[in-house]
């Protein structure tokens, strides 16, 4: 799933895009693979680990990914798209009060990370290890400033916002994922969400 277009962030870095189906199947048993292999922490996060977990040939991995770290990206750079793209899904529809949009937008957020927890986990704190920090920072904050400018609230009041959310949901994935899911934490999470906002 590609970023959209008027985000200025550096794509994921392949020796070559994949454009037949059979090769774009590769590629995303190499990333499912990936995923798994950094999920379970279990392998090294090498390229030939990977490739061995994909039952694909090393040479054929490196017709796409030059080294693990471009996995890293591809891998960071999915997760970062999905959010896009269910956060434009809600905010483009737009059919309820403002309140109701931030609250869907809290559960999609939740679910977004919770449904692969430990995956989603892994991802954020290994980002900083391979250079990726400032791209999911910048990330987070042009996803703040188009719910702000769609819903019309303050850009430095939404990250804020976004920032307390991401910051206990991060905080919770790591300690205790299985919180998530109960309503009471959703509904604790939803009133930190709205505190920067003035909306009560």
């Amino acid at each position: 799933m590609p970023i959209e277009k008027n985000v200025d962030f550096p794509v994921r870095t392949v020796r070559k895009v994949p454009k037949q189906e059979r090769s774009k199947r590769l590629v995303n048993t190499i990333l499912q693979a990936a995923a798994r292999v950094l999920e379970e922490s279990k392998s090294p996060f090498t390229t030939n680990h990977i490739a061995e977990r994909a039952g694909v040939s090393i040479g054929s991995l490196y017709q796409y990914f030059p080294n693990s770290d471009a996995i890293m990206a591809a891998l960071i750079e999915d997760h970062v798209a999905e959010e896009l793209r269910v956060v434009g899904g809600i905010i483009m529809a737009k059919s309820k009060p403002n309140e109701d949009i931030l609250y869907d937008l809290l559960i999609a957020y939740v679910q977004i990370h919770s449904k692969s927890p430990c995956l989603t986990a892994r991802l954020h704190s290994q980002a900083s290890a391979y250079g990726l920090q400032e791209y999911l920072e910048k990330a987070r904050d042009a996803q703040a400033s188009r719910i702000a400018q769609a819903l019309g609230f303050s850009v430095s009041a939404m990250q804020m916002s976004v920032m307390a959310v991401e910051g206990v949901v991060l905080s919770t994935l790591f300690r205790q994922a299985e919180e998530l899911e109960s309503s009471v934490f959703l509904n604790r999470l939803y009133a930190i969400a709205l505190a920067p906002l003035n909306i009560e």
